[in-house]
């Protein structure tokens, strides 16, 4: 009797821990993951900034976008990034660099990404390519008048970067960088964009049952993945891009689930020139090939472009793609000659140590505010020179060029109406009436 009560309670030990071990083995089951596949984009930005000194250099960025896996999140946005400073690059300084007074050689910090730390804690090993940082990345988007920003939007906005975080760091690293030979930094505000090199499994947030897009949104999100420059390429080459988040149609059917490859044309192209004459693009997509194997056609416009600040684009209504000049630097250029035109007319303004480091700082930076001392002439010679720069640079100089890397966000307005499984290529894009700066 014993023995047999013994067997019992061996018994519903081992089925105790057998359930116990599937239960485990469930949660722990490829079903309570995704997969994030290589090719993946991990567009991050630097939160603080860091000085560039030497490989190995631990960096930490926040993710600005989120990574969808089909139409689930597979990493939220707001997931810490870990990685390292993997090579640093030296060129030649530029020449406009060293006349204004900088004779530091720019420093390139490549970056690689380790790990992602997801909001719950967990840390996944990840694989990237070597990134370079785009500081000062705009959204550059075609709005109808009636929803386009005021004087007082735009000063807010203008303000924003004051409001920031490490207002202390960004002070002094701006107060080290004036110098004429100074240390190069990745700046606050940097943006990323690695990509996967191998395959990583994700928890499921418990939010990404289903996903639809803010209100509000109505544009197809997606990212090149093929790079663009008005300089090189040619009228009718193929381009690629990927979708980088769901999009559903107004009757929340979803067309495009995130990893969709589109096909495009490049319809119009035109280079930089002399006195000032900016680059142009105007490119299309056709054709969508979701992950499922589904082909269709697409008619789409281009409606908004994000990239470095520095390339002032525009976007216009046909999705044209243009580069600007910026209208203060333009009417800062002949302003610049009154300070040393006033100066030849009354020398007495330029006697002080602190006008002639004005005049001087203009043409050479804080070598030309100290130069500037030796007398009120030498000031003037240095506004002169200042002033000389900016019009050069206002309405002489070469134009910019639309250069458009690869992973460059890109939003398209999409006709609904036209998406149709099985066809060929529809968009017509029309590319008169594209205003040349």
């Amino acid at each position: 009797m014993k023995s047999c009560i013994n067997s019992i309670v061996i018994s519903c030990s081992v089925l105790a821990a057998s359930v116990s071990l599937a239960a485990v083995q469930d949660t722990q089951s490829p079903q309570n993951t995704i997969m994030v596949g290589a090719g993946s984009d991990l567009r991050c930005r630097l939160e603080k900034g860091l000085r560039i000194t030497k490989s190995g250099e631990p960096i930490t960025a926040k993710l600005v976008e989120p990574v969808y896996a089909g139409e689930t999140i597979a990493i939220p946005q707001g997931s810490t990034i870990k990685g390292h400073v993997s090579s640093i690059s030296s060129a030649p300084g530029r020449a406009g660099q060293i006349l204004r007074g900088d004779f530091t050689p720019p420093r390139t910090a490549h970056v690689t990404f380790d790990n992602v730390i997801l909001p719950d804690g967990t840390a996944v090993p990840i694989h990237t390519d070597t990134a370079i940082g785009v500081s000062d990345v705009k959204m550059a988007q075609y709005l109808p008048k009636s929803q386009r920003p005021g004087i007082h939007q735009k000063m807010k906005d203008a303000a924003k970067p004051l409001l920031e975080p490490n207002k202390l760091q960004r002070l002094r690293q701006a107060a080290i960088t004036s110098l004429p030979y100074h240390p190069e930094y990745l700046d606050q505000g940097t943006i990323f964009d690695a990509n996967l090199l191998d395959p990583i499994r994700t928890t499921t947030p418990i939010e990404a049952a289903e996903i639809h897009p803010p209100l509000g949104d109505n544009y197809l999100h997606l990212r090149l993945l093929t790079a663009l420059r008005s300089e090189m390429i040619a009228r009718g080459v193929a381009i690629e891009a990927a979708v980088s988040r769901p999009y559903y149609n107004s009757d929340h059917v979803l067309l495009y689930p995130a990893g969709t490859k589109l096909e495009g044309t490049v319809t119009r192209a035109v280079a930089a020139g002399w006195m000032k004459k900016n680059g142009a693009l105007l490119f299309s997509f056709h054709a969508a090939h979701t992950p499922d194997g589904t082909t269709s056609d697409m008619i789409a416009t281009v409606a908004g472009i994000q990239a470095a600040g520095g390339q002032r684009l525009a976007v216009g209504l046909e999705g044209n793609v243009r580069a600007t000049t910026s209208l203060f630097s333009r009417l800062r250029a002949p302003v610049s000659l009154i300070g040393p035109s006033r100066a030849v007319a009354d020398s007495s303004l330029d006697k002080t140590a602190w006008s002639r480091a004005g005049e001087g700082r203009k043409g050479f930076g804080l070598l030309g505010a100290g130069a500037a001392q030796a007398s009120a002439t030498t000031a003037i010679g240095f506004g002169y020179f200042g002033a000389a720069m900016n019009i050069y640079d206002a309405f002489l100089a070469k134009g910019s060029n639309v250069e458009l890397p690869v992973n460059t966000p890109v939003l398209l307005r999409i006709d609904d109406k036209a998406h149709r499984p099985g066809g060929t290529a529809l968009q017509q894009v029309t590319s008169e009436n594209i205003r040349e700066n």
